[in-house]
């Protein structure tokens, strides 16, 4: 299931919003339904509104919403995660809803997950026992290499959610031991501090580890497929080196998902594709509007902003519109700095020349510049 398009007219805070959600033209999948989605805005544009229309699939004679679905596919869901998380929840989540709340606790579907898991693996270990007892031919390297391959078609999900996990986690120098199946809330969690071994308790992590592990481990243990998967502001509490990260973290969590995420990071921005961001802004009437990055018709060749391309800066005023004086400190410091360059240029050695080297460098430390 993934959305394709949406439109909007006098509900909440839109008056008219047509989104085509597809490829454009020339793209190899055109016409296609996006497979991941990135939508930005001014405060107030209805960012969250949006995950909230599509999450509800509403469909009424104020909000159209056109999805793609599988009639052969019986897991197709909705996965929402919102800014305010329940980190020490128990289960309450109605399992046969199409939508699932990803800030409530999923440990009931844990303990089933992994009881299924054990009695399929202690049930063809039972198999091949029989088959090493009864066929002469039947090796115990047979036996073994056996058992590796059905474990490479069954996932042990215990053992992905911290391989998963720990890769972003050992950012932090932090550990998510293997999860055991008779923990049942986020507090019963090893995790360890790997710069002195020490456990730390989950109540003492930061907001930001908290706010991943809340989100990427309900989402891991439903396995979504064929769903659209929900995240509002992945960013909170992350250092931008691990906002990087999550969008192919949470793009890799299933199979065949559309991801869509609101968001106010330029750097999460900054990994999508021109035609996979929806921009929000008001118009000189105060009404809501897309922002296009094409002219004429919606072709790759016509995109004339890729946020993929550009620099921090050029993000910052090509795309979420930060307006100048931001950055009259730098241009003031570079015309130092180019003042500095030739006085040392013309200077002879000395005390004072070297004391302006010094400083030289300094500043040249600070404007992320080479000496």
């Amino acid at each position: 299931m993934k959305i394709e398009y949406l439109e909007i007219k006098n509900y909440k805070q839109f008056t008219d919003l047509k989104l085509d959600l597809t490829y454009p033209k020339g793209h190899e999948k055109e016409g296609e339904p996006l497979d991941k989605i990135c939508i930005i805005g001014q405060s107030g544009t209805g960012k969250t509104n949006l995950l909230e229309i599509i999450r509800d699939k509403l469909h009424t004679t104020e909000v159209k919403t056109v999805f793609i679905e599988d009639e052969n596919s019986n897991s197709e869901k909705v996965y929402f995660s919102s800014v305010e998380k329940s980190y020490n929840k128990e289960i309450t989540t109605n399992y046969n809803s199409n939508i699932i709340e990803l800030n409530e606790n999923s440990w009931k579907l844990l303990e089933e997950t992994i009881e299924n898991y054990d009695t399929k693996r202690l049930k063809y270990r039972d198999r091949l026992s029989n088959k090493l007892l009864n066929i002469q031919d039947y090796s115990k390297e047979d036996f073994k290499n056996e058992i590796k391959e059905w474990e490479s078609k069954n996932e042990n999900i215990l053992e992905n959610i911290s391989d998963k996990l720990n890769s972003i986690l050992i950012r932090f120098n932090l550990k998510l031991h293997k999860i055991d199946k008779n923990q049942t809330t986020y507090n019963d969690l090893t995790i360890e501090d790997l710069s002195n071994g020490n456990i730390i308790e989950y109540n003492h992590l930061s907001t930001g580890t908290k706010n991943l592990i809340a989100t990427f481990i309900p989402l891991k243990i439903h396995n979504p497929q064929d769903s659209i998967i929900l995240i509002d502001e992945p960013e909170n509490s992350f250092y931008p080196d691990i906002q990087r990260e999550l969008t192919d973290l949470y793009i890799n969590v299933g199979e065949n998902n559309q991801l869509i995420m609101a968001t106010h990071s330029p750097l999460i921005a900054s990994s999508f594709e021109p035609w996979e961001v929806v921009e929000l802004k008001f118009d000189k009437n105060n009404q809501i509007y897309r922002e296009l990055y094409y002219k004429g018709e919606n072709h790759v060749d016509n995109y004339t902003l890729d946020p993929r391309m550009l620099t921090w800066t050029s993000i910052l005023v090509d795309i979420f519109d930060l307006k100048e004086d931001s950055f009259s400190l730098r241009e003031k410091k570079l015309m130092e700095y180019g003042v500095l360059k030739a006085e040392i240029k013309d200077m002879e050695k000395g005390e004072t020349r070297d004391e302006k080297i010094k400083t030289f460098k300094k500043l040249s430390a600070l404007l992320g510049l080479q000496n």
